[in-house]
């Protein structure tokens, strides 16, 4: 299967938008008090708010392509330091949304080897990750090599008492 990465750009921030959007609401309104991330979606997905972190030197976009559809998306963070690694040597990969259709393909293991290739290209060792402590998520990051570092707690309000526990995740990145 061929996946293929295009970095967001004013032009194509709106359908970032829409597909993170979408994808975010499959896996994951079951996270909030009355199904609406409504604060989530406002922080992290609106045409301003993108617009705006394209100006970030530091943060980093993408949209996830199978053939000439977008299946998903992306953001990095340079230099992103964490528990015992510092800026220099770290990435912290904040998003990676899959729409349920194509979930479940191989798409996301793709996107997590793509994006250590883009670590190691960018003179980095360490990628981290948060993730839930419960659903399926969790279980595709520790197949792929990653290492619990801690727990932490979601720091939305209207997220669910019982959702809001979190790890952080970390793998050592190293040339094949």
């Amino acid at each position: 299967m061929e996946i293929k990465f295009e970095t967001v750009t004013n032009d194509t921030c709106e359908l970032y938008c829409k597909i993170g959007i979408k994808a975010y609401k499959e896996h994951y309104l079951h996270l909030w008090k009355n199904n609406d991330p409504t604060p989530y979606i406002e922080e992290s997905f609106t045409i301003d708010v993108v617009r705006h972190e394209l100006k970030d030197n530091l943060l980093s976009h993408w949209l996830i392509y199978k053939g000439d559809t977008a299946v998903g998306i992306l953001k990095l963070i340079k230099d992103a330091p964490i528990g015992p690694f510092n800026l220099k040597e770290s990435i912290l990969l904040e998003k990676i949304y899959i729409l349920n259709k194509f979930s479940g393909k191989g798409i996301g293991s793709l996107a997590l080897s793509w994006v250590e290739i883009y670590c190691l290209n960018s003179n980095k060792q360490v990628l981290w990750l948060e993730a839930m402590q419960k659903g399926l998520a969790l279980n595709f990051y520790l197949k792929n090599g990653y290492h619990i570092l801690k727990a932490k707690q979601l720091k939305f309000d209207l997220v669910l008492d019982k959702q809001k526990p979190m790890y952080v995740l970390w793998k050592k990145i190293r040339r094949p």
